[in-house]
């Protein structure tokens, strides 16, 4: 279904798929981090440590820690494929709005409440995933305003 940027449903349904490639660009590059550097400067800035003081607790740490991002990043982009493919071509319904509203909810919910939680907030570091989540529940509020509208 073509996506019409002259309704509601049209705009908040782009706006979805902008968050859909965010969310793929973040699990691609969380993932190339876990495969290679496995830290980004921000880790070392909350942890008060080095990656050399890591490893030295125990030499599977790290590799754990990688194993562990690498898999995330993946399923990140994994979902973000999924999710681009159901709102480009799938039919706007409730339902699917829902479906889109807990798995949101879900993902941004802990993500940014885990890092809250643990005092976490560099903005480099979260405020994609804080800008993300806007650009998600302003689309996700459009598509759904306006697909409830025509019901």
């Amino acid at each position: 279904m073509p996506v019409d940027l002259r309704s509601g449903v049209g705009v908040g349904r782009s706006l979805l798929l902008l968050s859909s490639i965010g969310i793929g660009v973040a699990g691609l590059t969380i993932m190339i981090v876990g495969m290679t550097t496995v830290f980004v400067p921000q880790d070392f800035e909350f942890m008060g440590t080095t990656r050399a003081a890591i490893a030295t607790m125990n030499p599977h740490l790290v590799p754990l820690i990688a194993h562990d991002r690498a898999g995330f990043g993946g399923a990140l982009a994994s979902f973000a494929v999924a999710m681009f493919a159901t709102v480009r071509y799938g039919r706007p319904s409730i339902a699917l709005w829902q479906a889109l509203a807990i798995a949101g909810t879900a993902g941004f919910g802990t993500t940014i409440g885990v890092h809250a939680a643990i005092g976490y907030l560099s903005v480099t570091h979260l405020g994609p995933a804080v800008v993300g989540c806007g650009v998600f529940a302003a689309g996700l509020a459009l598509a759904a305003l306006r697909t409830r509208a025509k019901s």
